[in-house]
C-alpha cells in the first residue's frame, strides 16, 4: 500500500524570474494607445508591388547592389525578430507592465515584416535567388567583392548577438534598450526620406510603412526611458552613455556610413566596395539618400535624445562623426556593445 504524500496547505512561492504566476501589471494609457495604433497600422508585405521589380529593367549589377544593400540591412532587420522575441520572454519572466509587453509583441510582429522585406529583396535580386545572403556562389569579381563584404558584416553581427544575449544577466532590460531609442528616432526620418527618394514603387511603399513602424517604436522606447531614468544608479547612467555611442556606431553601417575599427572588424577594402554598391543601388532607384542628409538626420535625432538623457543627469557621448561634443567614450568600451535595432 503506497503512502499518501502530505502537502502543505499552500504551495511554496514560485521561484523567480518565471512567467508564472500569470498577471497583468498595470500600465499607463500611452502603452495601450500604442498597442491599438499598431493594430490599425498593420500591413502585409505580400500585398506590395513586388512584380514591379521585374518590369524595372534592372541589370545584373543593379540587382546585385540592391540585394547587397538588403543583405547588410538584414544584420539589423532580419536579426530583429529573435532580438525582440528574447526580450519579450524576459519581460514576461520579470512581470513587466502589461502594456509594455503588448507593445513589444507588436514590435516583434513589425520586425517580422521588416525581415520579410529583406528576404524578398535578397532572394529576388541576388544571383541564383538564394535562401540566404550567403547561400549563393559568386562568379565574377563584383559578385565576389559583394559576397566578401556580406561575410565580414555577418561576422560582426554574430559578435553582437553573443553580447546581446549575455547582457541580460548583467543589466535590466529597459537599460539595454537605451540605444533602441536613438536608432528608432533616426530611422523614422531616414526611411521616410528614402520612401520619397525611391523611384522603384515597391520600395516607396516599403520605406513608408517601415517609417510608420519606427515612429511607434520610438514612442515606446521614449516611455521606457522616461520611466527608468529617474531611478538609475551612476553605474547605469555611465553604461547608458556608452550604449548611446555604441548603438550609433553599430547602426552606422547601413543607416549612415561604416566606421571600420570602431566595433566593426572590417577589411581595408570594405568601404570602397560598400560605397560602390550603394551608389549603384541608389542610381537604380532604391532611394538611398546622400550621406550629408543622413548626417543631418542623425544629428537631429541625437539632439532630441541628448535633451532627454541630460534631463536625468546622464551624459551624452561625443559624436564627432556628426560634429557633436560630449563625454568621451574609449574605443575599447565599444566591445561591450549591446545595441538594439
Amino acid at each position: 500500500m503506497s503512502s499518501k504524500i502530505v502537502l502543505p496547505s499552500a504551495p511554496p512561492p514560485i521561484k523567480q524570474p518565471n512567467v508564472f504566476p500569470v498577471d497583468w501589471p498595470e500600465s499607463p494609457q500611452i502603452t495601450y494607445d500604442l498597442f491599438e495604433l499598431a493594430k490599425k497600422q498593420i500591413w502585409d508585405p505580400e500585398t506590395l508591388e513586388w512584380e514591379s521589380l521585374k518590369d524595372a529593367g534592372l541589370d545584373a549589377e543593379q540587382k546585385l547592389s540592391i540585394g547587397y544593400w538588403f543583405s547588410i540591412l538584414s544584420i539589423f532587420d532580419a536579426a530583429a525578430p529573435p532580438v525582440f522575441a528574447h526580450a519579450l520572454i524576459e519581460m514576461y519572466k520579470v512581470h513587466e507592465e502589461d502594456g509594455v509587453r503588448k507593445c513589444f509583441a507588436t514590435i516583434l510582429r513589425d520586425e517580422l515584416n521588416h525581415e520579410e522585406i529583406c528576404r524578398k529583396s535578397t532572394m529576388g535580386l541576388l544571383p541564383g535567388n538564394p535562401i540566404g545572403p550567403l547561400r549563393w556562389e559568386p562568379k565574377n569579381t563584383g559578385e565576389k567583392d559583394a559576397y566578401r563584404n556580406i561575410q565580414w558584416a555577418y561576422h560582426n553581427g554574430g559578435r553582437y548577438w553573443d553580447g546581446y544575449v549575455s547582457a541580460f544577466d548583467k543589466y535590466p532590460l529597459p537599460i539595454l534598450f537605451t540605444s533602441f531609442l536613438m536608432g528608432e528616432v533616426a530611422a523614422t526620418t531616414l526611411f521616410f526620406e528614402m520612401s520619397k527618394a525611391a523611384t522603384l514603387p515597391v520600395y516607396q511603399q516599403v520605406f513608408k510603412n517601415v517609417s510608420k513602424d519606427e515612429s511607434r517604436h520610438a514612442r515606446m522606447a521614449l516611455y521606457l526611458a522616461e520611466r527608468t531614468f529617474p531611478t538609475l544608479s551612476q553605474e547605469h547612467k555611465d553604461f547608458i552613455t556608452r550604449q548611446l555611442r555604441a548603438g550609433f556606431i553599430f547602426l552606422s553601417l547601413i543607416l549612415f556610413k561604416p566606421f571600420p575599427g570602431q566595433f566593426w572588424e572590417l577589411p581595408d577594402d570594405f568601404l570602397e566596395t560598400h560605397n560602390r554598391l550603394q551608389d549603384i543601388a541608389q542610381s537604380a532607384g532604391l532611394g538611398i539618400i546622400p550621406v550629408e542628409k543622413r548626417e543631418e538626420i542623425w544629428r537631429t535625432a541625437m539632439m532630441r535624445v541628448k535633451k532627454t538623457v541630460e534631463k536625468y543627469g546622464i551624459q551624452f557621448p561625443a559624436m564627432p562623426e556628426v560634429g557633436m561634443s560630449g563625454a568621451e567614450v574609449a574605443d575599447e568600451d565599444l566591445e561591450g556593445i549591446v545595441p538594439v535595432f
